[in-house]
């Protein structure tokens, strides 16, 4: 397994990591309460990154 991006704290009690192996990306998040990870196919990735700027673009737009 490729580590891409460590175990990395993004806040207080939440950190994210991301892995690569056997042609999929898994993506790890843990807080304080709760972990849970997630295996995409290549294709599924780059529409979860798509999806989730979408999100990050329409959050930024509200804060106007």
């Amino acid at each position: 397994m490729e580590t891409i991006l460590d175990e990395k704290k993004i806040g207080e009690k939440l950190s994210v990591g991301v892995q690569a192996d056997n042609g999929e990306v898994g993506l790890f998040i843990a807080s304080e309460d709760v972990s849970a990870s997630c295996a995409f196919l290549p294709e599924e990735w780059d529409k979860f990154v798509e999806a989730v700027k979408k999100a990050d673009k329409k959050i930024k737009e509200r804060e106007l």
